[in-house]
């Protein structure tokens, strides 16, 4: 079977299959997973100088905390028995980056992933916007018609409905 992507953007995804031609775009792409995809990423800035006190209380501060990092604390259940906020938090933290923006072990987690989910935020930032970003991305540097295995980022998922 000959599967590639062809004249994508993160704007829309087109993909060959057998001689057809798919489009989908982020207008499917909202529809099929109810993802926020149109607030303002603008919108949403923290000021890095002013410590985020969940990285400082669970990653000893430091600057760069990877996702595999995040799920070593999540198995081991670090923030206790008795804090049921912050294994909220990490729960978030870990759906956002398992499921919406699926990629390798060793990516960097934002700090600003940290600071939407310390102040609440999350709920109504644009992640599904980031997710199509990241699928979109990641087909056109991987699906070509040559290849056989594929690791995409993103939420592919949502390409497979």
């Amino acid at each position: 079977m000959s599967l590639e992507t062809t004249e994508s953007s993160t704007s829309d995804i087109v993909i060959r299959v057998k001689g057809t031609t798919l489009h989908f775009s982020l207008r499917k792409f909202v529809v099929v997973t109810g993802l926020n995809c149109y607030s303002n990423r603008d919108d949403f800035g923290f000021d890095e100088d002013i410590p985020n006190k969940f990285i400082d209380q669970y990653f000893d501060g430091s600057k760069f905390i990877q996702k595999k990092e995040l799920f070593v604390a999540v198995t081991d259940k670090i923030w206790g028995n008795e804090n049921d906020e912050d294994a909220i938090k990490f729960a978030n933290l870990y759906f956002i980056h398992e499921f919406l923006l699926s990629s390798v072990d060793t990516v960097t987690i934002p700090r600003l992933h940290f600071d939407l989910v310390e102040s609440d935020r999350y709920r109504d930032y644009p992640w599904g916007l980031v997710a199509y970003e990241g699928l979109a991305k990641s087909l056109n540097k991987k699906l070509k018609p040559t290849g056989k295995f594929y690791m995409l980022h993103g939420m592919p998922l949502a390409i497979q409905i």
